[in-house]
């Protein structure tokens, strides 16, 4: 009696175990969604995110495949005296099906796409992955195809088949053979190295890049949302001021009692420059009247020379002083009389 127990014990347990284990493949089929996300620089942050079904992306977005046409990856070669990246892709092809799906770039669009030096994960339901960079998503070559999630294989909608939603390489070049084939040289020569797979470390099977019931999209972006990229460098100048400035040695000249045909003696100016360059001084006189001004316009004289407001009256090096000499010497016919006032303006310009 007690060896029957056992044995019904140990027949209980195997029937658990098997049901068990039947049950698994019912689960990974189960993906009908995916879940598309873009994420920060800082790799947590979300930007954006949203979840579609099969239904609508079939419904809304662009369909690829016809569901008639087979598409193929490679697997690893393992014949010793072959090559393992078997450019006439004959050797170990894994054919996918007759599909249709949705192109992942479309997907990514959802959520405001990739930038250049992005990178993008394909995730399955049980955590496995495979990275992709920008380019292999948004700007793929002929031999590679677009990446395609497919819900559609030999007439029938995921998840009534064992792949469920799955990464296929719709290559655009055929073989020798007329099979749309992503083989393993089309990985060599479209993937950089980091992106490939290598069964075992050894022998490269782009198979190995054909995610099954996939459920998530991941994107990492290495710039900030809006396609704008920020960084920073501190700047240091030297900023040297052109100043332009003069000063004199008086505020006002007297040249007392003149008439027609008469001289005032003689009154210096000294004029400093007090700036950082270089000047050359020019003389305006803004009488207080109209016959004030045409007095001086007539009388005034500058180092010997008739006031003329375009002249040049000094040149000027830094930090240094020139005299001129002012004098009026009034024309003979001159016949208004009184006091004749003005301002003396002195204009600096950079030499």
């Amino acid at each position: 009696m007690m060896r029957k127990i056992r044995q019904n014990m140990a027949l209980t347990m195997l029937l658990c175990i098997v049901m068990l284990c039947s049950a698994l493949p019912a689960q990974a089929d189960a993906t009908t969604e995916v879940h598309v996300v873009r994420y920060a620089p800082d790799g947590t942050t979300i930007l954006d995110e949203t979840t579609v079904t099969t239904g609508w992306m079939e419904t809304n977005l662009p369909v690829h495949g016809d569901g008639t046409a087979h598409y193929y990856h490679q697997g690893p070669v393992f014949d010793e005296n072959a090559d393992r990246w078997d450019p006439d892709e004959t050797l170990n092809l894994k054919d996918k099906g007759a599909l249709k799906g949705t192109d992942v770039k479309d997907l990514c669009d959802l959520v405001g796409g990739m930038s250049s030096g992005d990178e993008i994960k394909i995730k399955a339901f049980d955590g496995f992955y495979k990275s992709f960079a920008y380019k292999d998503v948004y700007t793929p070559e002929a031999d590679q195809g677009p990446m395609v999630l497919c819900w559609y294989k030999d007439g029938n909608y995921a998840p009534t088949y064992d792949e469920g939603i799955q990464l296929v390489f719709f290559a655009q070049n055929q073989n020798a053979a007329g099979q749309y084939v992503f083989g393993n040289w089309d990985m060599h020569e479209c993937l950089d190295e980091e992106y490939r797979y290598n069964y075992s470390a050894i022998y490269p099977s782009s198979n190995g890049l054909s995610v099954r019931t996939v459920s998530d999209i991941e994107i990492y972006t290495i710039q900030s949302s809006g396609g704008d990229a920020s960084t920073s460098l501190t700047a240091i100048a030297n900023v040297e001021v052109i100043m332009v400035g003069i000063s004199l040695n008086r505020t006002e000249i007297d040249y007392g009692n003149v008439g027609p045909g008469l001289s005032s003696d003689n009154e210096p100016v000294e004029i400093t420059n007090i700036g950082s360059s270089d000047v050359d001084v020019s003389l305006e006189v803004e009488g207080e009247s109209g016959t004030a001004q045409n007095f001086y316009e007539q009388s005034l004289f500058v180092d010997n020379e008739l006031y003329n407001p375009a002249t040049t009256i000094a040149q000027i090096i830094t930090s240094s002083s020139e005299d001129i000499v002012t004098q009026l010497r009034v024309p003979s016919n001159w016949n208004e009389i009184g006091t004749q006032d003005a301002k003396f303006v002195f204009w600096a310009e950079e030499a």
